[in-house]
């Protein structure tokens, strides 16, 4: 990083045309902790200002001191006389002395410099050309036009030097402790400027230092680099950060640019860090790490333009000044082509030595190379906020006499007027160009398109899907997140706790909190991860992992636990935030691992035919590896009794095996468990199960598809499990959300949801959309219910078999929520029971969607008897419409009358109506409510 500082937006180009010499006379006692200096300026300017320092000014000589604009100015009192000042500065505790900021007299010319320093016992670094040793000192001269001044010593250091072959003197001044690197860093030192002064062309300078410094530091001054002791025997430092530093001698150090609008880091990193990464074969992966990191850090309330950035001071702020401005040299290399982008930065190193050059400089100087106009580039991408955002919906597949006609709608934010995509078949791709001043799209394919891609290989500066995004540490450094700390962790985490602003206990964790923030989950044994089911396992001493958020996949959920908390361990995290994992056993790290993310844009076409080789057995065929598991969860479509039949079928064969036999039904809600025991023992008839149970109505379905099913567990004492939670609780659920539960209903829902499996929502939304939409406020509501459903319906099935472990299970349910496995199968394996099939009935092949798929012939069973009347309500008999040539209109019922009994049984309300329907005969006695009196017809059916 090139080492900034403010000159409070004047323009370095006119500076020059006036000279500014600037001498120090430096005494340094660290025994007293004291700097004496005497400051020489010299210059042709009447006044000049002073910037901002912590230094004590103790006098001024041919210059007066005035305020002008509420900054301090020195108004020379001769135009030949030098400004003369002496000044002391506190220098910092300790054997290192550290001079970066504000330390002396600065002003605001680019000053030629002559520095005597007296440092006994001490090595001193500072910036210079060449250097003079007397006796009064050693005066470092750097003779070319500089903003500010730095200055580093200590009595530790020990130095070696190297000169070599390309012309430059290489020295290392290192503590002892890391002297043994010194040959590393002479050896790839040389190698970084062989490399650059033949890319470029020549040396800025003959000198070049690498400096340790204490405290963590990555900075680049005219002649030498410091480098912070924390770092400095880390891989990535030789790899690729002392590279980045020794670019800057050339772009920050050479050519300078404007506080405000600053490029150098961009150019600097493109010439360094993306380029080792190119020469690797790794451009793709290093310019998607970029994004990742802008989309960690950056906002809408945080984000700047181009021209805005000045330096390194956030992330967020280096994920534009670094890494947009990287992808803006990317792409307008890409532009104009690398011949014309060579010729630029050899235009820009011959026009702009020591001397400041502007975005607008750059512009014309690019223009020149290519013979361009790239204004519109330049304001798109260096004047205007943000990165290329868009999303395709809408998409649509037709065929028109011999070809594919592809169709969806674009929307962007304009940064682009075209983009390419690439169309995909499964054997070949076509790439096409499109015009983004258009919404609706139209492509016209000699290929059967599967997938639309955009941008896999990351050449556009954009904000990525939420699929393309892994989860990564950078998403919690640096953003609004939320902590979640189980009270019994208060103690062990307190001190973490006071560096986050938002903590929340886990007991009072609210669902909406969690799909509008980032989490940051502290604790292996939080009561959050067993809530949410996040599968986090512990490893070495101190690990951090993260997870996509399954309540917004662009938000993340991070946890943490430590046995030996460092208290580094947060600093190194920042140079740790590509990584989704991150172990550290002994305190090194053991493991770092990025997880897997989508490469590029992609929006699946819904195209293609799959070929079934039709080799039908029969259902029995498949009996001997069904009564063999523990679980077989058998799908249905609720309303076709063939494959309730099927199920029947595949029931008795598991008993006929030999097996003990449990039947769980999705029909069946948990409250009235109890019924359906007393039935199966005998203790209540059948009718009196449905009326406890309140099958009519809570379940509605035409009970004569499942009781085949339920006769027969009556008949050989099979336990019929109700799987189902009730209804008012999901009902609760969809109307006000999960966090509007009271204590009593959280405990009945099941105290494990997961919500992580992105396929199956995509799933859910299909069918949300093709059958649920009109049920449902919206689909976050049917979300949330179906996964109530599941893992309610797979806590009851393991329930069950851990408590009659001597039972196997055969589960009934829509196929909904078996297929793939994503409904209830995944949550019982969650729960530890792995033995078992899935068999789904009626379905549309798919890869993948089940273990064995049936397909029944068409059988009938009984109707439903109906009346033929249309009611007030389910809880008022009042008729309000009749059917035309129903039983109720040739039985004389009329509209206005109420229906009160049948067969002599009092009824209320439609299910007790259903009820008392389903076990009357071919005729039933209705008593209605005529004109205030009661009468009895007979109904025929």
């Amino acid at each position: 990083m090139k080492k900034t500082v403010l000159i409070l937006l004047l323009s370095l180009s006119a500076l020059f045309a006036h000279e500014c010499d600037y001498s120090l006379q430096l005494t340094l006692d660290t025994n007293k902790g004291l700097l004496r200096g005497t400051a020489t300026i010299s210059t042709d300017h009447d006044s000049v200002m002073l910037l901002d320092t912590a230094a004590n000014i103790t006098s001024i000589a041919n210059a007066r001191l005035v305020v002008r604009q509420n900054r301090p100015h020195l108004l020379k009192g001769g135009k030949e006389e030098p400004i003369e000042l002496t000044f002391l500065y506190g220098l910092p505790e300790g054997r290192d002395v550290v001079l970066l900021d504000g330390w002396y007299p600065a002003i605001d010319l680019m000053c030629r410099y002559r520095t005597r320093i007296e440092a006994p016992g001490l090595k001193v670094v500072t910036e210079a050309t060449r250097t003079e040793k007397g006796a009064d000192g050693t005066l470092y001269i750097f003779d070319r036009p500089l903003d500010a001044l730095h200055l580093v010593a200590s009595d530790r250091y020990e130095t070696a030097t190297m000169r070599t072959d390309t012309g430059i003197e290489l020295t290392t001044y290192l503590y002892p402790e890391d002297a043994p690197l010194s040959k590393r860093y002479l050896e790839r030192s040389a190698d970084y400027f062989k490399r650059y002064k033949k890319m470029f062309g020549f040396l800025p300078y003959t000198t070049f230092s690498v400096v340790e410094t204490p405290f963590p530091a990555g900075y680049s001054m005219p002649t030498f680099t410091l480098i912070g002791k924390q770092i400095i025997d880390k891989p990535f430092v030789l790899n690729t950060s002392l590279g980045h530093e020794i670019v800057h001698q050339w772009f920050g150090n050479y050519v300078y640019a404007p506080y405000r609008g600053n490029w150098v880091e961009g150019l600097t990193t493109f010439y360094s860090d993306y380029l080792y990464a190119k020469e690797a074969h790794e451009g793709s992966r290093y310019r998607k790490e970029l994004l990742i990191k802008y989309d960690s850090y950056v906002t809408g309330s945080n984000e700047i333009a181009l021209i805005e950035f000045t330096s390194k001071t956030k992330e967020s702020k280096n994920a534009v000044g670094y890494g947009k401005a990287t992808f803006f040299f990317s792409m307008l290399e890409k532009r104009i082509g690398e011949k014309a982008f060579r010729k630029g930065i050899d235009l820009l190193l011959k026009r702009y030595p020591y001397k400041e050059a502007s975005y607008k400089d750059l512009r014309q100087i690019f223009e020149e190379a290519s013979g361009s106009d790239l204004l519109e580039f330049f304001k798109t991408w260096v004047y205007r906020k943000g990165a290329f955002d868009f999303s395709i919906t809408d998409i649509e597949l037709g065929f028109v006499d011999d070809r594919y006609e592809l169709t969806f709608d674009i929307h962007s934010n304009k940064m682009l007027s075209r983009l390419p995509i690439k169309v995909c078949s499964e054997t070949e791709c076509l790439w096409e160009t499109i015009d983004l001043g258009k919404k609706h799209q139209k492509l016209e394919l000699d290929i059967e398109p599967k997938t639309i891609v955009v941008d896999e290989n990351y050449e556009i500066f954009r904000r990525l899907q939420p699929q393309e995004v892994p989860p990564v540490i950078s998403r919690i450094l640096d953003g609004d997140v939320t902590v979640i700390v189980d009270r019994k962790d208060r103690k062990r985490f307190s001190k973490m706790m006071k560096v986050f602003k938002n903590v929340v206990w886990a007991d009072e964790v609210k669902f909406d909190t969690l799909k509008k923030r980032d989490i940051l989950v502290l604790g292996e044994r939080n009561s959050f991860l067993k809530q949410v089911a996040i599968p986090f396992t512990m490893e070495g001493d101190t690990k951090i992992e993260l997870f996509k958020n399954p309540f917004n996949r662009s938000r993340v959920i991070a946890v943490f636990e430590s046995r030996k908390l460092s208290r580094t361990f947060f600093y190194r995290l920042r140079h740790l935030g590509k990584y989704s994992t991150v172990v550290i056993r002994g305190g090194k790290i053991v493991k770092s691992v990025t997880k897997p993310s989508q490469k590029g844009a992609r929006f699946n076409v819904r195209s293609g035919s799959y070929a079934l080789k039709p080799t039908l057995d029969p259902l029995a065929s498949i009996f001997p590896d069904l009564t063999g598991r523990k679980v077989v969860f058998i799908g249905e479509q609720h309303t076709d009794f063939s494959n309730h039949l099927n199920q029947l079928k595949i029931i008795k064969a598991m008993v006929e095996a030999g097996n003990r036999v449990a039947i769980g039904m999705e029909m069946f809600q948990q409250p009235y468990q109890k019924y359906l025991d007393d039935y199966i023992a005998g203790k209540i008839s059948e009718k009196e199960m449905l009326k406890k149970t309140e099958y009519f109505k809570r379940w509605k379905y035409n009970y004569h598809l499942y009781r085949p099913i339920i006769l027969y567990a009556r008949k050989m004492k099979l336990p019929i499990v109700a799987l189902n939670i009730e209804k008012e609780i999901t009902k609760k659920v969809v109307r006000e959300g999960i966090d509007a539960l009271s204590k009593r209903e959280r405990a009945k829902v099941p105290d494990s949801i997961d919500f992580a499996n992105s396929e199956y929502k995509e799933e859910l939304r299909r069918i949300f959309s093709s059958h649920q939409s009109h049920t449902f406020k919206d689909f976050d509501e049917f979300f949330y219910a179906q996964l109530l459903w599941d893992e309610t319906m797979a806590k009851n099935v393991v329930r069950f078999l851990d408590r009659h472990p001597g039972y196997t299970m055969a589960v009934l349910a829509g196929n909904g929520h078996v297929m793939f496995g994503y409904g209830i199968p995944d949550r019982v394996k969650r729960r530890g029971i792995t033995d078992y099939r899935i068999v789904v009935n009626s379905m549309k092949p798919k890869p993948g969607i089940a273990d064995y798929l049936l397909y029944p012939e068409p059988i009938e069973t009984a109707k439903e008897k109906k009346i033929g009347v249309y009611l007030e309500g389910d809880d008022d008999l009042k008729v309000v419409k009749l059917v035309k040539d129903s039983p109720a209109q040739k039985a004389g019922i009329k509209k206005g009358d109420r229906i009160v009994a049948i067969d002599g049984e009092r009824v209320t309300t439609i299910p007790d109506l259903k009820l008392e329907l389903f076990f009357t005969g071919k005729e039933a006695k209705v008593t209605l409510l005529r004109d205030g009196k009661e009468m009895d017809l007979s109904v025929e059916f």
